[in-house]
């Protein structure tokens, strides 16, 4: 240590964590002091420094770990480095704090532990919410037997979704968003319960858009027998975070990854009387006594800013008295209990498990792995042919679970990207299979699907167009257009009265006019096409759940709905996965 003892600390990867959460901690804690940071980011780090305070910053990590002043190191960056760093700041024999979780997996975890517990060097992972006042409520709680023998817990986490950008990389994070918080809710157990043991555990894929998990339950025991369910949904309709930890003498409730708010303990007298008829008449009779106190208490906290205080308060007083190094064995039980819970969806996360992602059990891979099996779909010479020749087939039958799908009024973009049930559909292989088989491809790129509704009277017709170009397909490097394939799935009966598509057979062959612009490319009236061309216009007339494929370049339009029924379908585009050149697009290999 320098400056009269105090902590110099080097923060690497000074990002939103450490800005909200830490960065003021270290730098106002007694005893302990920023000395510098580092983001890759030039831009960032001096905006960090600034407002923090700092005097020193870099690009650098090289700088930070080997600063004369710098005594120990921070690591808050994405888990992809944090064995790299962590690694080279033991070398250089200073203590180390990484941000949870540790690595992207326990083999990762393990590895800094290990190395750092023989080097005799302070190794610590930024578990932080055991430290805060509502938890070590909890912990008191417990410790003291006023739930009596702990006999079940149950917890529950449910969030809708939400981008991440980073966190649902495994290549970044190690896994998804069970990967990234879970471990809060755990390490609180393990706090609070000693070691747990898994019993088992399931873990799936929802939303297409992400390929790691969204939904994991698992079962354990604790070291005391009591037993214990927990689950976390990221694709929920709703927010949920609710822990019951149940006693034979009473039930305890929080949000657990909630930093303030109550914590709502309820006694149960009859129940306590029942449990103590076994003992002698003295312990009944302070269970009586017991009785006559409140029966449900509640505690309220107010959210701890910033919330790494109390932990590094705690690490800065170890590391200033000179204790023995530490060694989070707890860290690396619950990296142990996550990573065996993502075991089997991952296919094994002993290696580098982020680099196979054919191995992960998401819904792109079952969808591959449908179409794979699938052999009941192939078109016969002559449909290809007909196809070839006219630019469309039609109608087939999608076997597809479409009666799922909900149709939505407006905003119906891409809603296979989030929504199981449209991804289902647009991946079947009733679909996929025989839109591979036209393109001449084993697979295809799934890169766009809409909703289209025309309500009864309301609706305009849809000029004759082509779709090309910018949000459909793109352009190869030389300018061509990218040649797509289009389904039209039909959820209503559709026919010429209430607007159903129409097509000119073989007009696919040919661009017309400023196709670029698609529908507002007015081909009619500017003559580049002509009515005799239209007079030769098929009406693709359908029953629900009977669809069309055609190249997306064949000219079509529809005129509005003049029934009185609704006209609804869903079209899905595809292209060649050689040809993933739309910037706007996200493309799904099926």
């Amino acid at each position: 240590m320098s400056a009269a003892g105090s902590v110099g600390w080097g923060v690497i990867g000074c990002g939103d964590v450490v800005d909200r959460k830490a960065g003021v901690a270290l730098r106002t804690i007694p005893g302990s002091r920023i000395v510098t940071v580092m983001r890759r980011s030039a831009d960032e780090a001096r905006s960090f420094a600034e407002r923090h305070g700092v005097a020193h910053w870099t690009t650098n990590a090289d700088e930070v770990i080997e600063h004369p002043a710098v005594d120990a190191i921070y690591v808050a960056t994405p888990p992809e480095h944090h064995l790299e760093y962590a690694l080279r700041v033991c070398a250089a024999g200073k203590p180390c704090l990484v941000e949870k979780p540790a690595g992207r997996s326990e083999s990762e975890c393990r590895q800094m532990v290990d190395v750092f517990r023989q080097a005799g060097v302070p190794f610590y992972v930024s578990y932080y919410r055991r430290h805060l006042a509502k938890f070590r409520k909890v912990k008191e709680i417990i410790d003291e037997g006023r739930l009596g023998t702990i006999v079940a817990i149950h917890y529950r986490m449910s969030k809708p979704y939400r981008g991440a950008k980073w966190r649902t990389d495994p290549i970044a994070s190690g896994g998804g968003h069970f990967y990234d918080l879970a471990g809060h809710v755990l390490d609180l157990f393990d706090d609070w319960f000693g070691s747990i043991e898994l019993l088992g555990s399931a873990a799936t894929n929802t939303i297409p858009l992400e390929a790691t998990e969204d939904a994991v339950a698992l079962t354990f025991r604790t070291a005391a027998g009591a037993v214990g369910t927990a689950s976390w949904n990221f694709a929920g309709a709703s927010a949920q975070d609710d822990l019951s930890i149940e006693g034979t003498l009473g039930t305890l409730r929080l949000a657990a990854m909630s930093r303030g708010g109550a914590v709502r303990v309820t006694i149960a007298p009859e129940a306590a009387v029942r449990a103590s008829r076994s003992m002698t008449e003295r312990v009944v009779t302070v269970v009586k006594r017991h009785v006559k106190m409140p029966t449900r208490t509640h505690y309220r906290f107010r959210e701890e800013e910033p919330p790494h205080r109390p932990m590094l308060e705690s690490i800065v007083a170890d590391l200033r008295s000179g204790a023995a190094p530490a060694t989070p064995t707890a860290a690396l039980r619950t990296s142990a209990i996550m990573n065996a819970a993502l075991d089997e969806y991952y296919g094994g996360r002993g290696d580098a498990f982020w680099s196979h992602p054919e191995r992960w059990k998401n819904q792109r891979n079952r969808s591959t792995q449908r179409l794979d099996a699938s052999s009941g779909y192939r078109l016969t010479a002559e449909e290809v042919e007909f196809f070839d020749a006219n630019g469309y087939l039609g109608p087939l039958r999608c076997d597809g679970d479409w009666q799922r799908m909900l149709v939505p009024l407006k905003k119906g973009r891409n809603m296979h990207l989030t929504e199981s049930s449209v991804f289902d559909v647009c991946s079947h292989p009733s679909i996929v299979a025989r839109v591979a088989q036209l393109m001449r491809q084993p697979h295809v790129a799934l890169f766009k699907s809409r909703f289209i509704v025309k309500i009864d009277g309301f609706n305009k017709r849809v000029a004759w167009h082509q779709d090309v170009g910018p949000t459909n397909g793109g352009y190869f490097p030389d300018g061509r257009p990218v040649p797509t394939l289009t389904c039209w799935l039909a959820l209503d009966r559709v026919n010429g009265e209430n607007g159903a598509v129409k097509v000119v057979p073989g007009s696919h062959k040919t661009l017309f006019g400023d196709f670029h612009k698609r529908i507002r490319a007015e081909l009619v009236d500017r003559g580049d096409i002509a009515e005799a061309d239209l007079s030769r216009a098929v009406t693709f007339a359908a029953e629900p759940g009977e669809f069309y494929l055609f190249h997306s370049w064949l000219l079509h339009g529809s005129d509005a709905n003049a029934s009185r029924s609704r006209r609804a379908g869903v079209n899905m585009r595809y292209a060649s996965l050689a040809h993933q050149f739309d910037e706007s697009a996200e493309y799904i290999a099926l």
